[in-house]
């Protein structure tokens, strides 16, 4: 049993790295409808999964992504440690002590409807979805449950942004579905439309050309 476990978490982190979506990055997008969107500047990611390598790899590809648009991210592991990411007290007084604006929350999650493509612009989403707590407290416990990555051909990323201060949603998008068999591109790239699509969602600072030209902005954290 042990062994399987091991190969199965060396397969995630496989398919994390390698793992491509089938025709484009971001699938579905939702935004609150009839609300201005903010640009945030003050990130904490956090990665849900029940593997500590997976998680960072999440997190560190969110971060670098974001500091390229110069906003200051901070990756949820330099602030709460894995054996204490359940505790809900522990999550927040994380974003709260770095004084963070907006908090991603970001897993895979396996398709509904594998033979259906979700629409571009969802006008709804789940209650539960609404707010920070009590969708990071579900979708930790899915996670953490045997047999949650059991088809990886079905899984997605997908990726919340609330707002700290209110812990509400205002952006929610999920990739196409990742193809574990292709190295068209990498989950990194995914992640950088992702962020794209934030950005053009207008829930991003514009990024300045200038901070192209050096590759990789690096804050402290």
């Amino acid at each position: 049993m042990y062994l399987f476990a091991r190969v199965f978490l060396s397969g995630l982190l496989a398919l994390l790295v390698s793992a491509c979506a089938t025709t484009g990055p971001v699938s579905s997008v939702w935004t609150q409808p009839g609300q201005a969107p903010r640009q945030y500047e003050r990130l904490v990611v956090f990665g849900v999964t029940n593997n500590p390598r997976v998680r960072r790899a999440y997190e560190d590809h969110f971060v670098q992504q974001l500091q390229v648009l110069g906003v200051q991210a901070t990756a949820g592991h330099a602030l709460v440690s894995d054996r204490n990411l359940g505790r809900l007290t522990r999550l927040t007084e994380g974003y709260a002590r770095v004084k963070a604006d907006s908090v991603i929350i970001t897993h895979l999650i396996a398709d509904e409807s594998p033979g259906t493509q979700p629409a571009a612009r969802t006008q709804s989403v789940p209650d539960h979805y609404r707010h920070l707590v009590g969708y990071f407290s579900q979708v930790y416990e899915e996670v953490c449950t045997p047999g949650y990555y059991a088809d990886p051909e079905s899984l997605r990323l997908e990726t919340n942004l609330y707002d700290a201060k209110q812990e509400r949603l205002v952006w929610s998008g999920r990739s196409q579905r990742l193809d574990p068999n292709s190295e068209r591109t990498t989950i990194s790239q995914v992640i950088e439309e992702i962020v794209v699509q934030m950005q053009q969602d207008g829930f991003l600072p514009q990024l300045n050309p200038e901070s192209t030209s050096g590759g990789w902005r690096q804050t402290d954290q």
